[in-house]
């Protein structure tokens, strides 16, 4: 019964990652009901770029919408998720030793550093994990054909950080020119792929477009600083300074300073968190840690999660789960979960088309639960657009009639502070359309 003892911890690692995503930590998914969207997407056949705007490379979002073939449902999602984050486990565990745990542990931290962040479902874990598979076939000195791979892989699931990981490689040109042109082939056999899809789906120019040239008004209008958070994101600069200056041949390090770029330009707790993982970890790996002091900490840790879930709760006044199409064990508030629904039996009453122009999460999460299609509407983020994207989309609203638009009036009045929201269109729709109700906080316009 070998196999047995073997399977166990797996499944009890599995089930502990599911869990923790499905229901501890709730009120801290982010961004996950949009990188659900964008796979969900792509699984209803829709074209990314073409049909629905994205400013990453796809890999992220082709990756997890395979399940979505079996079961098209966000706790699809989170298995997915919750198998990435066990094999990283086991991988990392046979680096870490008993470490691993207490590593895994202050992943889950919620407070006062948010590093339970890094763990949820989309493009940046992706990043995270394979740049560890990255840095831990360069630490075996793996062929360097598969690690211009994983660089290329890196590439196809955010196109800024992959160009900006290649740039060390080019130490190899001068004492190993065969070494280097392998990893650049390795590199070149993702992206050419890649690359050969967009021409055969004909999307290649609005690839370009959203991903390279609307960089610019993304890096104008995407500009913030979390001052904690920042202190924080200097202080793993300076731990990989010192590395450096202690083993400055050791190429893998510089590897791990260029991957600090994922912090800009919007330097808050979850891209520093990102960052900050890669630090930890060679913390972690460099000390001498005893079994007894372990089994001192993670208890320490495992009571912290534990209890966030509990203060989660009670923050959450009269938590409750519910179930609506693609979205199983939603947990949100009473009260909320009234106005949505509320808010959703008037919408399905309307006869003509509408429009959700709020938030790109919850736009996401109102298409997805019709089973509609999404578009360039459900994303209204500053750089989203391409370039100049701000007068394209005006002039798609433009051509919209007879139709309905659903705004959060909080984003327009600026009550509640969300800078990526595109305020200019939703001006544009309140002047050239007629207010014909409110429910809660959403306002719902008519455009003739």
């Amino acid at each position: 019964m070998q196999w047995i003892r073997k399977t166990i911890p797996v499944v009890f690692v599995f089930l502990c990652f599911f869990f923790s995503l499905v229901f501890l930590f709730t009120l801290s998914r982010g961004d996950t009901f949009v990188n659900y969207g964008f796979s969900y997407a792509i699984r209803m056949g829709e074209i990314p770029y073409l049909d629905f705007n994205m400013v990453i490379t796809p890999l992220a979002p082709f990756l997890y919408s395979i399940g979505l073939f079996l079961f098209n449902n966000i706790i699809m999602f989170y298995l997915e998720q919750a198998c990435l984050l066990t094999i990283l486990f086991f991988l990392l565990k046979k680096k870490l030793q008993h470490k691993v745990y207490l590593f895994f542990f202050l992943l889950l931290l919620p407070y006062p550093i948010a590093m339970v962040s890094t763990i949820f479902p989309g493009y940046n874990f992706l990043l995270v994990f394979l740049f560890f598979l990255f840095y831990l076939g360069l630490e075996k000195n793996q062929n360097p054909l598969l690690l211009g791979f994983l660089l290329g892989l890196i590439f196809c699931t955010k196109q800024t950080i992959g160009i900006v990981l290649f740039i060390p490689s080019f130490w190899y040109i001068v004492k190993q020119p065969k070494t280097f042109f392998k990893m650049l082939l390795g590199y070149c056999i993702p992206i050419a792929i890649m690359l050969l899809l967009f021409a055969f789906l004909g999307n290649f120019s609005s690839f370009i477009d959203l991903c390279f040239l609307g960089l610019f008004d993304f890096q104008k209008s995407n500009q913030q600083v979390d001052w904690f958070y920042f202190l924080l994101f200097l202080i793993g600069i300076l731990y990989l300074l010192f590395r450096i200056i202690k083993n400055p041949k050791d190429i893998s390090l510089y590897y791990v300073l260029l991957f600090s770029s994922v912090v800009f330009p919007i330097i808050d707790y979850y891209h520093v968190c990102l960052f900050f993982i890669l630090p930890l970890y060679l913390f972690l790996d460099s000390i001498s840690f005893s079994k007894k002091g372990y089994w001192v900490l993670t208890p320490v840790f495992l009571l912290i999660c534990f209890l966030w879930g509990i203060v989660s709760f009670q923050y959450l006044d009269h938590p409750t789960i519910s179930n609506y199409s693609h979205f199983s064990w939603v947990i949100n508030r009473e009260s909320y979960q009234k106005q949505t629904k509320d808010f959703l039996e008037y919408v399905d009453s309307l006869p003509s088309n509408v429009h959700y122009f709020m938030r790109g999460s919850e736009n996401y999460f109102f298409q997805i639960i019709h089973s509609n299609r999404l578009s360039y509407f459900d994303l209204p983020n500053y750089g989203n657009y391409g370039y100049n994207g701000i007068d394209k989309m005006l002039t798609r609203i433009n051509q919209q009639h007879d139709c309905y638009f659903v705004l959060d009036y909080t984003l327009l009045e600026k009550q509640d502070v969300n800078q990526q929201y595109i305020v200019e269109l939703g001006e544009y729709v309140v002047e050239h359309s007629k207010k014909v109700k409110r429910i809660g906080v959403y306002d719902i316009y008519y455009k003739e």
